[in-house]
């Protein structure tokens, strides 16, 4: 069983984003957070496998969060969420070389990590 984490600023993708790991076998949700100091919190006491992490926001926060996240973590997956379909057109560069997968994979990157 993998614990998740789903970061995600619009609280609609949040739900959605939530719905999609309760929904696949295998998969626990271990919180969702609204923003950069709720998932650090929750990272830090929930100790998810996976983290989600939306990074269509500004860059800055992105990559401090992707970092942060990453320390607090060490052995968990990060997995960089973005809407920009045109990976040479991403402008956010992952500071830990954590992947970047198009929010409309989400649901096939979850089947992948349970099989």
């Amino acid at each position: 069983m993998h614990r998740v984490l789903v970061v995600e600023h619009h609280p609609l993708v949040l739900s959605a984003l939530a719905d999609l790991v309760v929904e696949e076998p295998g998969l626990e949700l271990s919180g969702i957070a609204g923003s950069a100091r709720e998932a650090i919190s929750l990272a830090g006491h929930m100790q998810p496998d996976v983290v989600l992490i939306d990074v269509d926001e500004p860059s800055w926060r992105a990559q401090r969060l992707d970092r942060l996240i990453g320390d607090l973590l060490p052995s968990a997956r990060i997995v960089r969420l973005t809407a920009v379909s045109d990976p040479q057109m991403e402008c956010l560069e992952s500071p830990t070389n954590n992947p970047s997968i198009l929010k409309t994979a989400v649901p096939e990157f979850l089947r992948s990590i349970t099989e």
